[in-house]
């Protein structure tokens, strides 16, 4: 993950902040959980980062025994709770791994439904599903029903006719949302295995709390979600 920008604009504020467990990886949303008593910041899980600083930029080494031969373990963090972290989307757990690709299998002459076993039992009702190849190319739409394994629909038709073989791509996330399950898209990013990248493949609405901003819908090694953190230390209302 990297900086993506700022809501109020203007240059990154980098602050060294203190070390409660290793950071191996550059670019995962700090948290404060996980050490007690606490010791410093840590990373997140692949669900949680509460209380999180901001953004690590580099990477360090915790240590609580005493030795001349290590630096202490520090971690440089983009604190500004106004971020917009920046985040490949993996289609797995695993980090780089390609999004599922749909190859629609029954045609649809309202334009609303696309069917492909591929689309999962992941419930991705408020995400995003966008066209790449066919009569629509490039335009997406908010998922409204997922029928696990069989098809997804969407409310407000593609343009035009979706025939066999069209290929799509599908996420759990969109823009906006009241947080309820037909709305939830916007609430949440799940964090990849080593917390560098989005797993795009769980169900719309879980994960660890953030507020997506908008979303880079590519191809399936080179799209984005753009995201808020949703629990910053600094925003004004800290989980206890």
């Amino acid at each position: 993950m990297i900086v993506g920008g700022h809501l109020g604009g203007g240059a990154s504020i980098l602050k060294r902040y203190k070390l409660g467990s290793t950071v191996a990886n550059a670019g995962i949303v700090l948290a404060t959980e996980g050490d007690t008593p606490i010791n410093g910041f840590s990373p997140p899980t692949t669900t949680v980062a509460t209380d999180s600083p901001g953004l690590a930029i580099d990477t360090g080494t915790y240590s609580a025994s005493q030795s001349a031969t290590h630096a202490e373990g520090l971690v440089t963090c983009e604190v500004r709770a106004d971020l917009i972290i920046r985040a490949l989307m993996s289609g797995a757990a695993a980090e780089g791994t390609a999004l599922t690709l749909l190859s629609n299998t029954l045609a649809s002459t309202d334009g609303l439904l696309i069917t492909d076993a591929d689309v999962g039992a992941a419930d991705m009702v408020s995400g995003t599903i966008w066209c790449l190849s066919g009569a629509n190319v490039g335009q997406s739409r908010k998922v409204t029903t997922h029928t696990a394994s069989v098809s997804m629909t969407v409310t407000v038709a593609f343009l035009n006719d979706i025939a066999v073989g069209d290929e799509f791509l599908f996420i759990p996330y969109s823009v906006g949302g009241d947080g309820t399950a037909t709305t939830d898209g916007g609430g949440n990013v799940q964090f990849s295995t080593l917390f560098t990248q989005a797993d795009a493949t769980i169900a719309s609405g879980t994960g660890a709390s953030e507020v997506v901003y908008g979303l880079e819908l590519n191809g399936r090694g080179d799209s984005y979600v753009l995201f808020l953190n949703g629990d910053h230390l600094f925003s004004g209302v800290q989980t206890v």
